[in-house]
């Protein structure tokens, strides 16, 4: 299978020159698309975008200068290479072009080895850069997976607990409920039944002293009425119910007690407390399982949108928090402050990857263990969202270099130094700036996005 040919649209109004570059290009395996005005160049980039763009300056109605400005300002066309062409070799118009956002100038007349050595230099780079910023991605997902992995493990090891206890609780009530049944009276067996009722209430999670406290009370009261068993019987029921009145409870169990074997007898009962709460346990642990799937399948699958929608900022800044559960779980504390705030216009799956990032980022500068603060506000026509850690702070003399294409503290082979400026290129997108203040014990990164359409007309 062949690689596709790379696109190169020309824009120029001179037959001439639209015939010698088209003629050029083409013999060279380059798909070659003409445009000879800035609003039909516009139209066509829109419509099929080319991967560089030869753009003659002298232009009537819209020049060079204005289709690049515009080129430059739009989201979906910033990153198209821009070569510019003229006969022009004034320096000043040279700079011009460069600042506007063009990689590249060719002087007219066309020097057609030259202008294919600009050309196909300035198209490696292009894919090399999307090659990087994909590596990253990957490199970035590579470790939310192991995280993930790991994370995903101790729900489905609860799952297969709860299981077996289940079943060997199941198996163990067959055996034993016709024993019990026999030996029970009519009011005996009422208050068996009522007994598996009251364990087969949900049991609100308690604390371990709230439990043991319990367990010694109920032990101290079955003792003081001569029940032989009485530390075995409270064992078995602090167990099975949540920590109540005292009187209640023994009331219920009462004509119990009276049976040949009340261990046996109440055992039985609780079984069927070892099968509830195990099923909850269950249904809790496939929750679990679920939002930590649904969080990864939703950072994993960010296709590039072709427009902007409306989507919640909190939303994707929490799928990235339970795919890093399992780091935040070692010893960072969570602290968030979230106002009430709209949906903004955005690329999502682009926003994940800057919170993801952001987080990671604090996460490892903290090596686990501190505060994570995150906060979302709107400010006027804008959204600021701040992700703070309290960790060692960035040194000030690379605090110039972070937003850097390449620059990296991390050792070799752990990162790219890509991340904060893929972070920057994609707030930049969305018409935002990031910003922030750091220190030693705190750091907080600063994220501004336009609140509503406006920001982006703007």
């Amino acid at each position: 299978m062949t690689d596709r040919p790379d696109s190169i649209l020309v824009v120029d109004d001179i037959p001439t020159n639209i015939r010698v570059l088209v003629e050029l290009l083409s013999q060279s395996g380059f798909k070659v698309a003409v445009a000879k005005s800035g609003k039909n160049a516009l139209e066509i980039i829109d419509r099929h975008p080319p991967n560089l763009i030869l753009l003659d300056i002298m232009m009537p109605e819209m020049d060079g200068f204005e289709i690049c400005r515009r080129l430059k300002t739009n989201p979906h066309t910033q990153d198209i290479p821009v070569v510019f062409m003229s006969a022009l070799d004034d320096t000043v118009d040279k700079v011009k072009g460069l600042e506007i956002g063009a990689v590249d100038y060719i002087t007219k007349p066309i020097v057609c080895e030259e202008a294919l050595a600009r050309i196909r230099v300035h198209l490696q780079l292009q894919k090399s850069k999307l090659r990087l910023v994909e590596e990253e991605k990957m490199a970035a997902l590579g470790r939310l997976v192991a995280g993930v992995a790991h994370e995903i493990n101790t729900p489905i090891g609860a799952i297969q607990a709860s299981i077996s206890n289940i079943t060997a609780a199941i198996q163990e009530s067959i055996q034993q409920l016709p024993q019990v049944l026999q030996q029970l009276t009519s009011e005996q067996s009422i208050a068996f039944f009522q007994l598996v009722d009251l364990v087969r209430q949900p049991k609100p999670m308690g604390s371990w002293n709230e439990e043991r406290q319990f367990k010694r009370s109920l032990k101290q009261s079955l003792a003081a009425k001569g029940i032989a068993e009485a530390e075995v019987l409270a064992a078995l029921l602090s167990q099975a119910i949540a920590p109540s009145d005292l009187d209640s409870i023994e009331a219920a169990i009462a004509p119990l007690l009276e049976t040949p074997n009340p261990v046996f007898t109440v055992k039985t009962a609780a079984n069927f407390a070892i099968v509830q709460n195990n099923s909850e346990n269950i249904q809790i642990a496939v929750e679990r399982a679920s939002k930590i799937v649904f969080a990864l399948r939703s950072y994993a699958r960010q296709s590039p949108l072709a427009e902007m929608v409306s989507a919640s900022v909190t939303d994707g800044i929490e799928t990235v928090l339970a795919i890093y559960q399992n780091q935040l779980k070692r010893g960072i504390e969570q602290i968030k402050n979230y106002q009430p705030i709209s949906n903004i216009p955005c690329y999502p799956d682009e926003l994940m990857q800057v919170w993801s990032n952001l987080i990671s980022n604090a996460i490892q500068a903290m090596n686990y263990r501190g505060k994570l603060t995150i906060a979302v506000a709107q400010k006027d026509d804008r959204i600021v969202v701040e992700i703070g850690d309290t960790g060692p702070g960035i040194p000030p003399e690379i605090q110039a270099k972070i937003f850097e294409p390449f620059f990296t503290t991390k050792p070799l082979g752990e990162g790219s130094g890509l991340g904060l400026s893929i972070v920057r290129q994609i707030i930049e997108r969305h018409r935002g700036q990031i910003d922030f203040c750091s220190q030693p014990g705190h750091t907080r990164f600063s994220v501004w996005l336009p609140a509503n359409d406006k920001g982006y007309a703007n």
